[in-house]
């Protein structure tokens, strides 16, 4: 018999026992939990093996929950740099302006609610060649959306140690393929916010689709 919490008298209660054989299986239940089954009488322990064969199984595999895609640590990962970034923007990026990164990441965290894939392993290996990209969205932000480098940069590499948040120690720096891009934080005029928000989707959605093997239609 397997090891239970308690006896399961209600439900035999409720198959039609009495109350006598109620109480004979709580005994014998009871009994064979403190010493094991073997040292019962063979008629005590057919008898509770009667009590078991009416029982459902008790399911010993616990329900696995699958976490949403807002609490994967990919995701937490980007959003805390989200996050920073914005705080950083309040009071180093002039009125108007609006940095590259925050659209860059504003729109993969839209992508990853949006396209839902798995983000685990496999997909957070081919997220990492994203570094990519990022920087040659950065760079045709600079030629066709008139991208200035911010007077002050972010600090990328370092914000981890400097964050007052809870930092997951295995994150890694998001420019840690492209450790250079530290000396630029480029802003564009908010007048050309919507149409490279447009370009940065459709450049990492087509990413996303085509190499992270949970949304492969293909595989």
């Amino acid at each position: 018999m397997n090891k239970e919490l308690s006896h399961r008298s209600p439900e035999l209660k409720a198959l039609g026992w009495n109350q006598e054989d109620l109480t004979r299986y709580e005994d014998l239940w009871d009994y064979s939990q403190r010493w094991g089954l073997i040292n019962l009488e063979r008629e005590d322990r057919q008898f509770l093996k009667k009590a078991e064969k009416l029982l459902p199984k008790i399911q010993n595999k616990k329900a696995s929950v699958k976490k949403s895609i807002e609490e994967k640590s990919y995701y937490l990962w980007l959003n805390f740099y989200l996050e920073e970034i914005k705080i950083f923007s309040e009071s180093n990026v002039p009125k108007k302006q609006v940095s590259v990164w925050t659209l860059l990441i504003q729109e993969e965290l839209k992508l990853l609610k949006e396209l839902q894939p798995v983000m685990g392993l496999p997909d957070t290996l081919k997220a990492k060649n994203l570094f990519v990209n990022r920087k040659q969205i950065i760079e045709k932000a600079f030629k066709e959306y008139d991208a200035k480098n911010n007077n002050v940069p972010f600090d990328f590499i370092n914000i981890f140690n400097k964050s007052e948040k809870d930092v997951i120690k295995s994150w890694k720096s998001i420019i840690e393929k492209d450790p250079e891009a530290n000396k630029n934080f480029p802003i564009v005029d908010i007048n050309n916010v919507e149409d490279l928000r447009s370009e940065i989707n459709e450049d990492l959605k087509s990413f996303m689709r085509g190499n992270y093997p949970s949304l492969r239609e293909d595989l």
